[in-house]
């Protein structure tokens, strides 16, 4: 009877996950499910494509502002992240985003004499996240940073410029403060990893 409840849960929530993405016209990969309670809008213009085997969890909110937002293969976007589409934002390929983080590519311009911030022009730079990344709880990206592949953001780092692929960085801006492993040991039952489908190169030209 578990059994047949998952199933029956799993497919109804890709019938959701279709429906939704319909609704909004966003393009879904096969196997990814937007759970009730996310918010996935292109209302304000511009597209968003989701790869293959990705989650976006309740509270996570991608908006697309005009811009575009292109996630990769087996992605999760935990609860109360956000991520905009301003000046385009890549998430490469087997990323984790944990709760609670910002993701943004753009900025309000400052300029004293140009008036209210609200009323100044944005800057867009965009916004590009490599393969194999973990953002840790909290993390702020801002626009016009680069993260490299293989990349571990500490929780409530606040990411500017380039991260070097591979590096473990953490703090406010995030600075270096150390290097993945190769020997690195993963619990008894664990599935880490994957072959990725497509490049990030791949999924922006598509």
């Amino acid at each position: 009877m578990d059994s047949h409840w998952r199933v029956a849960r799993r497919r109804a929530r890709r019938l959701y996950t279709l429906a939704h993405a319909a609704l909004s016209g966003v393009t879904v990969g096969r196997g990814t499910v937007i759970m009730p309670g996310a918010k996935v809008s292109r209302e304000l213009g511009g597209t968003i494509r989701i790869g293959e085997r990705s989650t976006i969890h309740p509270g996570a909110m991608l908006l697309s502002y005009g811009g575009f937002i292109r996630l990769g293969v087996n992605c999760s976007i935990n609860p109360y992240s956000v991520l905009y589409g301003h000046g385009g934002l890549m998430v490469g390929d087997n990323v984790r985003i944990a709760a609670h983080c910002v993701i943004i590519p753009a900025n309000h311009g400052t300029a004293l004499d140009g008036g209210p911030i609200a009323v100044q022009p944005l800057s867009k730079r965009g916004i590009r996240i490599g393969n194999d990344v973990w953002l840790g709880a909290g993390v702020r990206v801002l626009d016009g940073a680069v993260i490299g592949e293989g990349c571990v953001v500490a929780a409530g780092a606040v990411v500017r410029g380039e991260l070097e692929s591979c590096g473990i960085y953490g703090g406010v801006p995030a600075r270096l403060l150390g290097w993945r492993k190769p020997n690195a040991s993963y619990p008894k039952g664990v599935i880490y990893g994957g072959n990725p489908a497509e490049t990030v190169e791949a999924v922006a030209a598509s």
